[in-house]
């Protein structure tokens, strides 16, 4: 049968009402929530009630839709913020709290000051941010924020000579400024360490930081790892599922050992739980639910900002859970002819909770094991609880890794069920896909 030009007519015509009409139908399902999103929402309702007027200016409108829906809004950036209550800051951030403190001669915080520059010097995430807090209230509220979680400085006595480390976790934080709803939190970790002949003293310590977050004469620096770690993300208005570590706990044999390398139960908690989901959001690239344990008081978290501004936001209701439970600190040591082995084995168990169900999706006993050779002729000495340490460390970053793809040879030598266990990191890897 023949095409007539009248045919041909008619099937672009109803081919592009189609296309359009899916488009609506995707938006109408979308909670509108930016600029672009609304004027696409009208533009396509008025196309639908004038299709009939000309096909023309239905196949320009299919060419002109994308440009709208690809505009990204630039996200508002508000600076600097600590996490937890201003009560609380110099107890839970005692160096941090005082270079907030620090301006420069027309009183803006160096902090902030740093901060900005950084973003300047790279074109690509300053194309994405904008510092103009007066357009709160005008389109998009989803603002970001350099979120400062956890920090401590800590000395490890090896013999002969002493090391420092330096440790900040902080998040790229996403909320949304109107509402103060958080919308998503990726955890970036800062690790520092240097031999010293002596312990610092407070002043010494007070400028280490100074110099670590105003300059990159140490060779790192938290702002460039929050804008490297920001640069990978696309950062949503709406997320549909939370996930967050919710318990930290030991058991009475992990706290036996605990208590004889005095160890603050609370404290080493802290650390694990930021350690966890920091393994975690960075070994799957998704967002999570701050860890905020004394501060969570009726869902909200204390945000201070270098600024000076201070609200309480509000945290989405987590729908998966993770929990994490140190079992034991196990060690042996075996003397060979010309060495020492020294054996290190951290006993744990990782479980992932569906809230709604009431059920885990995962409980599994895990452990992981380091072995240190030392040779004899050396003489060499080496304190057991740092290797603990490490081990618990290494534990929960390669457990974090089973959630975006299951490693037999991990199953094996380091869940107590071995290959049994796959079937549970399977399940709750589907779960990672849905948090994305």
């Amino acid at each position: 049968m023949a095409v007539t030009p009248a045919d041909s007519f008619l099937s672009l015509h109803e081919t592009t009402l189609m296309i359009v009409t899916l488009m609506c139908s995707i938006i109408l399902q979308r909670k509108i929530r930016s600029l672009a999103d609304r004027f696409l929402y009208r533009f396509t309702r008025t196309i639908l009630s004038l299709y009939a007027v000309c096909s023309v200016t239905v196949i320009l409108v299919i060419f002109f839709i994308p440009a709208i829906g690809q505009a990204e809004e630039k996200l508002l950036f508000s600076g600097f913020a600590f996490s937890g209550n201003y009560e609380n800051r110099n107890e839970l951030y005692p160096y941090s709290a005082r270079v907030e403190l620090f301006k420069d001669d027309n009183g803006q915080p160096l902090l902030n000051k740093v901060f900005n520059q950084k973003i300047k010097l790279r074109p690509k995430e300053d194309a994405r941010l904008s510092t103009d807090l007066g357009r709160i209230g005008m389109g998009s509220q989803v603002t970001v924020a350099f979120a400062l979680t956890y920090e401590n400085i800590e000395y490890i006595e090896l013999r002969d000579q002493i090391v420092m480390y330096l440790r900040l976790n902080f998040n790229v934080l996403a909320f949304d400024r109107k509402s103060k709803q958080l919308i998503a939190a990726y955890p970036v970790r800062l690790r520092y360490s240097q031999t010293v002949r002596d312990r610092l003293t407070d002043a010494e310590v007070l400028e280490l930081f100074n110099t670590l977050y105003l300059t990159n004469d140490l060779g790192i620096n938290p702002f460039d790892l929050w804008l490297d770690r920001f640069a990978d993300l696309r950062i949503r208005d709406l997320y549909n599922k939370h996930l967050q570590v919710r318990h930290v706990d030991f058991e009475p044999e992990a706290l036996t050992r605990l208590a004889d390398e005095r160890v603050s139960p609370k404290a080493f908690a802290n650390l694990l739980a930021n350690e966890l989901e920091t393994s975690i959001a960075s070994n799957n690239n998704v967002p999570i639910v701050p860890w905020s344990p004394g501060e969570a008081v009726g869902r909200v978290m204390p945000m201070r900002f270098a600024d000076g501004n201070a609200f309480n936001l509000n945290l989405p209701v987590a729908d998966y859970e993770v929990d994490f439970t140190v079992r034991a600190f196990r060690g042996t040591s075996v003397e060979e002819p010309s060495s020492w082995q020294k054996i290190y084995r951290v006993l744990g168990t990782i479980k992932m909770k569906d809230v709604a169900a009431a059920r885990y999706i995962l409980n599994e006993n895990i452990y992981n094991t380091q072995i240190i050779t030392l040779a004899k002729r050396y003489n060499p000495k080496i304190e057991d609880w740092p290797q603990y340490r490490k081990t618990t460390f290494e534990l929960l970053d390669e457990t974090s890794k089973q959630f975006s793809g299951v490693n037999s040879k991990w199953l094996k030598e380091s869940a107590s069920r071995g290959s049994d266990a796959e079937s549970a990191f399977h399940d709750a890897s589907k779960i990672f896909e849905q948090l994305k």
